[in-house]
């Protein structure tokens, strides 16, 4: 029965190693390291991978903050953010759609409005910028968005911020584009040669429809028009437009959270044929983070 188990552990052990290199080849080295302490050939013998992987986060966890690397808790932090993060939050009460829409009606999301499009630059008097079109709006049409929706507050600590009125987890978008996003209908890929964020329309019906049917359809008799020119602009003009930033302003959104709307966006779309399965992009939740922000990501969605 030993000599089964640790061959058992043997074959184990190749597989694990393999299944990390294929999948996270550049942190696969440092766990298998340490699989032997949640491995034991006189114990019972997991045959699950992930699972070992798991218990080998667990033990991280427990031994966090001395005797590993950076580069070792740079590997488990990402591990972490594929394994659990994302797939503790693709459920459907975190799909983006047509019911789920945030009214922003309370004096709070008001509030929490105006100081997202202050933060940002973009009022301008009577006028609000936005940073999608880059177009000076009545400002009564332009919304300072929630990124990760107002109604999921209690979850925030799963992307790594606590305060569901974080400047950083908004964006000021006029009314029909904001609609767009919190229908995924508009998501943001992200461009690593020009570091900008690249819009993405997801519903291939809407790309000849005018913006400002859509905001007339929204807001009813609170719609101002806008100027003319941007009166004829459609979805299919928004379609790879980067969003543009004040410049010498350094306030930019968390990229994991406009990471996870444009999962969630690819998971709704494809369910509802408007993309092909195929259609895809690459992550982009951590990039520009530094080492302290992916442990409170990692450490948060321990708990």
């Amino acid at each position: 029965m030993v000599m089964l188990q640790k061959a058992l552990l043997v074959q184990q052990r190749r597989f694990l190693a393999c299944y990390l290199r294929f999948t996270y080849p550049r942190s696969g080295a440092h766990l298998l390291l340490d699989v032997s302490l949640v491995t034991n050939a006189d114990s019972q013998v997991s045959t699950d991978p992930k699972q070992i992987v798991e218990e080998r986060l667990r033990l991280q966890a427990r031994l966090y903050p001395g005797g590993t690397s950076d580069e070792v808790l740079l590997a488990l932090v990402e591990i972490k953010s594929l394994l659990q993060v994302h797939s503790a939050l693709q459920l459907d009460r975190f799909m983006y759609t047509e019911g789920k829409v945030t009214r922003k009606t309370d004096p709070e999301a008001q509030l929490c409005s105006r100081s997202i499009k202050a933060q940002y630059g973009a009022l301008q008097g009577s006028k609000c910028w936005c940073l999608l079109t880059n177009a000076v709006l009545p400002s009564s049409t332009v919304i300072g968005s929630h990124l990760f929706k107002w109604e999921w507050s209690e979850y925030s600590h799963l992307l790594g911020f606590e305060n569901i009125n974080d400047v950083k987890n908004g964006l000021p978008l006029w009314k029909p584009l904001e609609w767009a996003f919190d229908t995924s209908r508009l998501c943001f890929t992200f461009d690593k040669n020009s570091e900008k964020f690249i819009a993405k329309i997801m519903d291939p019906s809407i790309l000849t429809k005018k913006l400002v049917d859509i905001g007339q359809e929204k807001m009813g008799s609170d719609w101002k028009s806008p100027p003319y020119p941007l009166q004829k602009l459609t979805f299919q003009d928004i379609d790879n437009r980067p969003l543009e930033f004040e410049p010498g302003r350094p306030l930019r959104p968390y990229k994991r959270v406009l990471n996870f709307q444009a999962r969630q966006a690819r998971t709704y779309a494809i369910r509802r044929g408007w993309q092909p399965a195929s259609w895809d992009f690459e992550d982009y939740l951590t990039e520009g983070m530094d080492l302290s922000e992916k442990l409170k990501i990692w450490y948060n969605s321990m708990h």
